[in-house]
């Protein structure tokens, strides 16, 4: 026989748990020790799950970075190329025809035209502005030049040409802009 004071020492059964087809009785004091197991890796398999999705998020930033870095990485290289490009422009636009001439005028045709063919193979544009209405964003104003004969803020003239970077500006074209004239 057991005393009373011997069963109040005695943690009592609180809880039964079946595991595999047994009855399996445990302490009230182990049964608070799983519940605490189970949050705590509750909360680390929580956290592996945040710390994997942060991974995940980092490698799609980089891999964007990346690929935003390679398309223009050329840059540097553009911007020493287009006072060439210019060059080209005005020698074109100077040569008068004559029969000495027209040699050297059509190497210099083929050269632009190589170098055109190599900017668009690396997704450089010329920003086309002539006629349109002046966008400050790809243009830039030196002069205004009063007339009846175009729509106010139109391109009327370019100075020199601009140029995007696969959509980005590299550098503004330089023009000249129409202003309706004041009529008294």
């Amino acid at each position: 026989m057991t005393s009373k004071k011997a069963d109040k020492n005695v943690s009592k059964p609180e809880s039964e748990v079946d595991a595999k087809g047994e009855k399996v009785t445990i302490s009230k004091e182990e049964l608070a020790a799983l519940e605490e197991l189970a949050r705590k890796s509750e909360e680390l398999h929580d956290n592996w799950l945040r710390a994997l999705a942060e991974l995940e998020n980092t490698k799609k930033r980089l891999s964007r970075e990346k690929e935003e870095f390679m398309r223009f990485a050329n840059e540097d290289i553009v911007m020493r190329l287009l006072p060439i490009a210019d060059n080209f422009e005005r020698a074109l636009a100077s040569v008068k025809v004559t029969k000495e001439s027209d040699a050297v005028l059509q190497g210099v045709r083929i050269v632009q035209k190589e170098l055109a063919s190599l900017f668009r193979d690396y997704k450089v544009e010329p920003v086309e502005c002539m006629g349109k209405k002046f966008d400050p964003h790809l243009c830039e104003a030196i002069a205004v030049v009063q007339t009846d004969e175009h729509p106010e803020d139109t391109v009327i003239e370019q100075i020199q040409a601009g140029y995007t970077l696969d959509g980005r500006l590299l550098r503004p074209a330089i023009v000249k802009i129409s202003k309706r004239k004041a009529h008294d």
